[in-house]
């Protein structure tokens, strides 16, 4: 009997669910989402996929360059109605992906290596073509129907009583976000066949596409850390290479014979590219700090800050290994560097605010409101905003950002953040 119970949400999500038609295939599709939902929820991705990619690189030139780009292939494609959003973000890693309803970061690894604009309209018009393909709304199809089968299952083993539950239920949500983080081979295969369409159509060369592929198996083979990530939610492989050759080549003579566009691209990415070292350097310390490497990361930050002294992003990693070998002056100085340089960058704020509280709360307390700007809603930002109002004296200030804290994270899965902004707000009377 508790079986029949346990099935029936399924069964009313079944006839509840909608079907809508694909716009690139014409057939019917089953979509848990709508179209309103799924861009209300790429808005609300969007600002949060940015932060977490480092932010985004802060040249207004640059950023003009790849929305430019990226709004002429969305124009030509099968969902031009939507508000897309192209932005270039700071991580170093050679990647692009694109959120539900059009919204499409690509990253200043894969940007600054991109030779022409031609071939940023293949990168592109590919991650157009998942949106429009839905490819992103089949995704969610399948991460929220495997989410309410595990906790429907979860809810049997509870009825049960079986050992372990939790972790089971646990291994199952985390098993199947790293199964779904990704596209099909299918669905990169067609994403490339909808890119190089949307390109050539916005009056760029098929060769962009061409020029691409080849430069992302030459990394797969040359620097395969940089590409881990691009690899593993866009499978890679030699035959799609080859299928967008033989693709360049059955279009009409003059369209495969359009020459690239390498200005005013390369004008526009020549500060990009030229921080690139500084910037591999980058990727490897955080590579680092995640093996608990932290003097051998020091070092690579140290050098990216030497070659590219500009860049608040690598001032605000330098920073953070700094205080962790326990150089912790040096490290304030630099957090506060990387603040001032990269106003805009959550990461630096909230590092620069989180430091400078012992020393001048103050000071820190005007990086965590400006972290607050930059991404609202972060429940570590209260938690640290209550610790710089209390050392500045401001009791019922302090006790109020404790419990924003503790509403901004019920359920304590950001870590200990509820238990500790409970037992401040708790000393504070």
């Amino acid at each position: 009997m508790k079986r029949v119970l346990f099935a029936v949400p399924l069964a009313a999500l079944a006839v509840l669910a909608g079907c809508t038609v694909n716009p690139v295939t014409g057939k019917s599709q089953l979509d848990l989402l709508g179209e309103a939902q799924e861009v209300n929820l790429g808005k609300a991705l969007y600002p949060s996929a940015i932060q977490e990619s480092l932010g985004p690189i802060e040249a207004e030139d640059v950023q003009r360059e790849i929305d430019r780009v990226g709004q002429a292939v969305a124009a030509v494609g099968h969902r031009p109605e939507l508000a897309y959003g192209f932005t270039a973000v700071n991580t170093p890693e050679v990647n692009a992906f694109a959120l539900p309803g059009g919204k499409i970061c690509i990253t200043r690894g894969l940007a600054s290596r991109l030779e022409s604009e031609d071939g940023l309209a293949a990168v592109l018009g590919h991650e157009v073509g998942h949106v429009t393909a839905r490819h992103v709304v089949s995704a969610y199809n399948r991460q929220l129907g495997l989410t309410l089968g595990i906790l429907v299952g979860s809810a049997y083993m509870e009825s049960e009583g079986v050992k372990n539950r939790d972790l089971i239920t646990a291994g199952a949500l985390v098993g199947g976000q790293l199964v779904l983080a990704h596209y099909s081979r299918e669905e990169e295969r067609q994403a490339d066949e909808l890119g190089m369409d949307y390109a050539v159509k916005a009056g760029y060369s098929p060769q962009g596409m061409i020029e691409t592929q080849k430069v992302l198996l030459s990394l797969q083979k040359t620097k395969p850390g940089a590409v881990e990530r691009l690899f593993a939610t866009h499978p890679m492989s030699a035959e799609r290479l080859a299928t967008a050759e033989r693709r360049a080549a059955s279009l009409p003579a003059d369209v495969a014979a359009r020459p690239l566009k390498a200005q005013p691209y390369g004008t526009v990415m020549g500060g990009v590219v030229a921080a690139r070292p500084a910037w591999d350097l980058a990727l490897d310390g955080m590579a680092l700090l995640g093996q608990e490497k932290a003097r051998d990361a020091e070092g690579k930050f140290a050098e990216a800050v030497r070659r590219a002294p500009n860049e608040g992003v690598l001032r605000t990693l330098h920073a953070v290994a700094l205080v962790t070998t326990k150089q912790t002056a040096p490290g304030i100085a630099e957090a506060q560097q990387g603040a001032r340089l990269s106003p805009n960058v959550f990461m630096c704020r909230v590092v620069a605010g989180e430091l400078l509280i012992q020393g001048s709360s103050a000071d820190a307390l005007t990086n965590l409101d400006a972290a607050e700007l930059v991404l609202p809603g972060q429940a570590r930002v209260s938690l640290l905003r209550g610790a710089a109002l209390e050392r500045l004296g401001r009791r019922n200030d302090a006790r109020a950002a404790y419990s924003e804290a503790m509403q901004r994270d019920p359920d304590g899965q950001q870590g200990a953040i509820y238990a500790e902004a409970d037992r401040r707000r708790r000393a504070l009377g």
